[in-house]
C-alpha cells in the first residue's frame, strides 16, 4: 500500500510540480517553499531516491518528508548507517513503531555516535527510573542527543522548583523545552502571582497552577494573554534579565573550573619535579 501510494505521488510530480507540493503539504504542517527549496537543493533524482530509501525502511511518506526537512544530511547516509541507528535504539528496549516515531521526531539521532545515545538513555533511567526514563525518551527524543548535564538540570528544576513528579516530567514533553525557557516562563508566572507557591509536604496548590502546555508550549503572545497588566515588552525585558543571570552563573562556573584546573596543573608540575605524577583532574 505504501509503495503504491509512493509511486502515485512520484507520478503526480512528473505531471505537475505544484500538485506534488500540495500532496506533501496535505500531510505536513509546512510551507510550499520549504519543500521546493529542499527539492532544488538535493536535485530531483536524489530527492526521489531518498523518499524511496526511507519508505523501503518502513517509514511513511509523511514521516520521510518530515525527516528530510528536519535533517538535510540524511540523503547522504548509506542504508547500513540508518539501519545501525535503528538497531541501537532497539538494543535499549524500544519497539519498532516507537523507534520510527523517535527518529521522525528527532532525525538528528542518525548523526550521533551510538555510544552517546546509549549513555543518554542510561542517564534518563538513572534520573527518572527505568519505566519513566523510557517514556521521557519517547516523549522528548532530543534527550537522547542533548548534553545529559542540561537534561539533568531541567529535571532538577522541575522537581525542586516546580515540584513536578517524575511521571509528569516524563510524559509531559517538558524536556523538549530549553532550560532557559522553562526557568524564565516559570519565574515570570511565579513572580506575577499566576503560578502559586506549592507546599512541598502535601503539594497543596499544585492542581490550581497553570498546566505545562499553558506555560511552556505556547507562543509568547498566547503565554502573556494569561496575565493581566503585562505586555510583550515586559516579558522580553524579564527574559533578557534571566538570560543575563544564567550567563553570569555559567561564567562563574567556567572560572571555577579554570581555577581548579590550574591548581591541578601546578600540583602536577610540583609532583613531577619530585619524580611523581599526579593525574587527578576535576572533570
Amino acid at each position: 500500500m505504501l509503495r503504491k501510494s509512493f509511486s502515485h505521488v512520484l507520478n503526480v510530480h512528473k505531471k505537475s510540480g505544484n500538485m506534488w507540493s500540495k500532496t506533501i503539504l496535505a500531510h505536513l504542517n509546512t510551507k510550499p517553499e520549504e519543500i521546493e527549496d529542499m527539492q532544488n537543493s538535493l536535485g530531483q533524482q536524489v530527492w526521489e531516491d531518498s523518499l524511496r530509501k526511507f519508505q523501503d525502511l518502513g517509514f511513511s511518506l509523511k514521516q520521510t518528508t518530515k525527516m528530510l526537512l528536519d535533517n538535510p544530511l540524511l540523503p547522504s547516509y548509506q542504508t547500513d548507517k540508518l539501519c545501525h541507528s535503528f538497531d541501537v535504539l532497539k538494543s535499549v528496549g524500544f519497539k519498532t513503531e516507537e523507534i520510527k516515531e523517535v527518529l521522525v521526531q528527532e532525525p538528528k539521532i542518525f548523526d550521533r555516535d551510538p555510544r552517546i545515545l546509549k549513555k543518554n538513555h542510561l542517564n534518563l533511567t538513572k534520573q527518572l527510573g527505568d519505566h519513566q526514563g523510557r517514556i521521557a525518551a519517547l516523549a522528548a527524543p532530543n534527550t537522547l542527543i542533548d548534553n545529559s548535564l542540561i537534561t539533568n538540570q531541567k529535571i532538577d528544576y522541575c522537581i525542586m522548583e516546580m515540584l513536578i513528579n517524575k511521571p509528569t516530567i516524563a510524559k509531559s514533553k517538558i524536556l523538549k523545552c530549553p532550560y532557559i525557557l522553562i526557568k524564565t516562563r516559570h519565574k515570570f508566572a511565579y513572580r506575577s502571582g499566576f503560578y502559586k507557591k506549592i507546599d512541598p509536604k502535601n503539594k497543596e496548590g499544585l492542581a490550581n497552577n497553570p498546566s505545562i502546555p499553558d506555560l511552556f508550549f505556547s507562543s509568547d503572545k498566547i503565554f502573556l494573554s494569561q496575565f493581566k497588566g503585562f505586555s510583550l515588552e515586559d516579558y522580553v525585558v524579564f527574559e533578557e534579565m534571566m538570560m543575563s543571570e544564567e550567563d553570569s552563573f555559567n561564567d562563574e562556573d567556567e572560572k571555577a573550573d579554570d581555577k581548579d584546573d590550574q591548581t591541578d596543573e601546578d600540583s602536577d608540575d610540583e609532583n613531577v619535579s619530585k619524580g611523581k605524577k599526579n593525574y587527578s583532574r576535576r572533570k
